[in-house]
């Protein structure tokens, strides 16, 4: 273990900052990480590279802040996902879920995104995690008819739209896992 630029840096220049880690506890980090490579403050993990602060996930690349992930790359802040690209706090995904980034807007001026399969919905705004339903509910709670609950009721509309606009089409048209595409455009 070696000192560089601020960083405790192993054979296999995974890294873990000076200012949060002592060198030892980096050396024990280290045995956590079997075949990682340039992975930066991540622990238990396995076969990553290029991601940081993860825990117990393998198989990646580019991840960050992630947990309990197996072959995903480019994505942060999830949760026991599996096989995902480019996606950002969703959870419990065990394939590559489709995808609505809405634009900027409501309290926060930030973008709210709709993750969903056939199988399950989540919508992650800001600290909320939830279903559809959760966050509509959330939604009419937080700011009833104000000019930002209007806002994400568009948005909300909007999601339902294309989630039922694809439902139909799925059944008129077979779509295989190589044909599918996310839909990652703003509105």
């Amino acid at each position: 273990m070696k000192q560089i630029n601020n960083k405790w840096v192993d054979k296999n220049n995974n890294s873990w900052d000076c200012d949060v880690y002592t060198q030892e506890q980096a050396k024990k980090l280290s045995k956590t990480l079997i075949n990682c490579s340039d992975c930066l403050n991540c622990s238990y993990c396995s076969r990553c590279f290029r991601c940081s602060n993860c825990f117990d996930c393998s198989d990646c690349f580019g991840c960050s802040n992630c947990s309990r992930c197996s072959g995903c790359s480019g994505c942060s802040r999830c949760f026991g996902c599996s096989d995902c690209s480019g996606c950002s706090g969703c959870s419990d995904f065990k394939t590559n879920p489709r995808r609505y980034i809405g634009r900027r807007i409501g309290s926060r001026n930030s973008q709210t995104t709709t993750y969903w399969t056939d199988e399950k919905i989540q919508v992650v705004c800001g600290c909320f995690v939830g279903t559809l339903k959760e966050f509509e509910k959330k939604v009419k709670e937080t700011h009833g008819d104000n000019e930002y609950g209007k806002q994400y009721q568009q948005y909300i509309q909007i999601v339902k739209t294309i989630i039922d606009t694809e439902a139909e089409d799925s059944q008129s048209i077979a779509i295989t896992k190589e044909t599918c595409v996310c839909i990652e455009k703003e509105v």
